[in-house]
C-alpha cells in the first residue's frame, strides 16, 4: 500500500511540476523527415528540440502543435496566435528587417538542394538555369528567385504537400528538377540507398538558418529563449542530436 502510495505522489508531483509552467505553443508546418517524422509518435528532430527547451527551461512547457502554412500565415496576420513558429527564418515570413515579429539566432543551419535525375543532371547556378524547366516544390513554400520565374512564365511549377514526395515525381517524370531541403535529402538518402538515381547540384539554390519567430506579444519568452539558442553551440548534447538526424 505504502509502495503505491509514494508511486502516486511521485507522479503527482511531476504534474505539479509541469502544469506550474507556462503552455506555450511550438507550431510547425514542416510536415517532413528528419524535421517532422511522425506526429503521433512524436518523433523528429523539431520533437526532439521541443524535449530539449522543456529539460532546460523551469518557466515554459512546450508543446508541437502542426498548421499548414497557410493557416499559419492567416492566424498571425489576423493576430490569433501566440507562441512561437519553429525552423524558420525571416526572410519566408516577409520580415528581413526583423520588425513584424520577434526572431531567436539559429539553433540549426538547413539549405534547399537541386536535384534532378542522374540520367538527365541539371547544375544549379540561379534562377534562370532553371528557365523553360518544370519545377517540384512544396505547396506554400517559398523559394527565392523561383517564385519569380515562374510568376514571369518562364519556368513552370508542380507543388506537393509533401517534400519526399518530390523523389517520386522525379522518378515519374513530372518534374526537371525539385527543391528538396539539405536535411530531408540526406535522411532519404541514408533510408533508400538512391545516390545513384539522384544527381545533386553543387551549388544550392539557398543556404539559411533555421530560427524561431516569436509573436511580439510574447517579449519574455523570447528574451528567454535567445538565451538557451545562444549556448546550443556548445552543447554537445544537443549537437549530438543534430548529428543523429544526418
Amino acid at each position: 500500500m505504502y509502495k503505491y502510495l509514494f508511486l502516486l505522489l511521485v507522479l503527482c508531483s511531476g504534474w505539479a511540476k509541469s502544469s506550474s509552467k507556462i503552455p506555450i505553443n511550438v507550431y510547425v508546418y514542416h510536415m517532413q523527415p528528419p524535421l517532422m517524422i511522425s506526429i503521433e509518435d512524436k518523433t523528429g528532430l523539431y520533437f526532439d528540440f521541443t524535449r530539449y527547451l522543456n529539460q532546460q527551461t523551469k518557466r515554459y512547457h512546450f508543446e508541437v502543435v502542426f498548421l499548414p502554412r497557410k493557416r499559419l500565415d492567416k492566424m498571425l496576420a489576423d493576430n490569433t496566435i501566440s507562441g512561437m513558429v519553429l525552423g524558420v527564418n525571416p526572410t519566408w515570413f516577409k520580415d528581413k528587417a526583423e520588425t513584424k515579429y520577434l526572431w531567436t539566432g539559429p539553433f540549426m543551419y538547413d539549405r534547399d538542394e537541386i536535384i534532378s535525375l542522374s540520367s538527365n543532371p541539371v547544375q544549379y547556378a540561379k534562377p534562370a538555369s532553371l528557365e523553360n524547366m518544370v519545377v517540384g516544390g512544396v505547396r506554400g513554400f517559398y523559394y527565392y528567385g523561383i517564385n519569380e520565374l515562374v510568376k514571369q512564365g518562364k519556368a513552370v511549377r508542380v507543388d506537393t504537400v509533401k517534400e519526399e514526395d518530390l523523389f517520386t515525381m522525379l522518378l515519374k517524370g513530372r518534374v526537371d528538377v525539385a527543391i528538396i531541403g539539405r536535411s530531408v535529402y540526406r535522411y532519404i538518402m541514408k533510408d533508400k540507398q538512391w545516390h545513384d538515381v539522384f544527381h545533386l547540384s553543387t551549388i544550392p539554390h539557398d543556404s539559411f538558418e533555421r530560427r524561431i519567430l516569436i509573436t511580439k506579444d510574447r517579449s519574455a519568452l523570447h528574451l528567454e529563449l535567445s538565451k538557451l539558442i545562444d549556448k546550443l553551440p556548445e552543447d554537445k548534447n544537443w549537437q549530438q542530436s543534430l548529428l543523429n538526424y544526418q
